[in-house]
């Protein structure tokens, strides 16, 4: 309620005061007054605040507040935000990923990954899966391992075309913007390995955060924890051009 209009219109209605007298007292001119009180006679002016519409206040999330003391309990079994949603859909509480996400971050939770070393662990809860991803930068090739695991070496099936392309030269031309840290080529190859492997940007990048191939499709080195070598196990499977991937990546077509 905006309590000096009513209190202003009050005592012109009832206290019988003029438009100055009225306006006078609470801070109002003359034709301010005489503005209140012809839309307060048209029925176009709100003094009082609606009634609120059944159901919860706005900003909450009923949903959301019922299931995070169990999505909190399946983060720290090791659950990704992905198998969280699919596990509370099995259980009858249907909660989707991106509310999964938003709880565990406001708990605290770092973000869950692929493979990553047990040290880079930010939360002793998830040990070996749950990291912090570090800033990505342009790919140091002197400093890459001759042989990587990989799901996607498929990706580089489409080198050559791109080569042929003369890709940096078209994205040149089409004055892409960079930065002084990601170079506009190696941005536009991180978006075009998304699109050649199917993957959606917003709900499953995160599969492609950890595999090498991509990284070195694009050209950067984000510090994936399994391009660290694990000196106990040998180097099996590829990320490089010349060998060849312990898994099957999806069928790719270049044009």
């Amino acid at each position: 309620m905006n309590q000096r209009r009513y209190e202003a219109l009050r005592a012109y209605f009832t206290e019988s005061l003029t438009y100055e007298q009225a306006g006078a007292r609470f801070g109002y001119t003359r034709w301010a007054m005489i503005n209140l009180v012809r839309d307060w006679r048209a029925g176009k002016l709100e003094l009082f605040a609606p009634p609120r519409k059944p159901g919860p206040p706005p900003g909450a999330a009923p949903a959301k507040d019922r299931a995070r003391g169990r999505v909190i309990g399946l983060r720290r079994q090791g659950l990704s935000s992905y198998e969280i949603s699919a596990r509370l859909s099995a259980e009858g509480t249907p909660l989707n990923r991106t509310s999964v996400a938003e709880i565990l971050a406001e708990e605290g939770f770092g973000r869950l990954l692929r493979r990553p070393e047990p040290e880079a662990s930010s939360s002793p809860a998830t040990a070996g899966r749950d990291t912090n991803l570090p800033a990505a930068k342009v790919l140091d090739f002197a400093a890459w391992p001759a042989r990587l695991d990989t799901t996607r070496a498929g990706l580089l099936l489409a080198v050559p075309d791109l080569v042929s392309l003369d890709l940096p030269a078209l994205v040149s031309a089409a004055g892409y913007p960079g930065t002084r840290v990601i170079p506009a080529v190696s941005w536009l190859l991180s978006l075009l390995a998304l699109k050649l492997t199917r993957t959606r940007r917003v709900s499953h990048v995160d599969d492609l955060l950890t595999d090498p191939a991509a990284g070195l499709f694009a050209g950067l080195s984000p510090g994936w924890p399994c391009c660290r070598r694990n000196p106990r196990s040998p180097a099996t499977a590829t990320g490089c051009p010349t060998a060849t991937s312990s898994n099957s990546s999806p069928p790719l077509t270049s044009r």
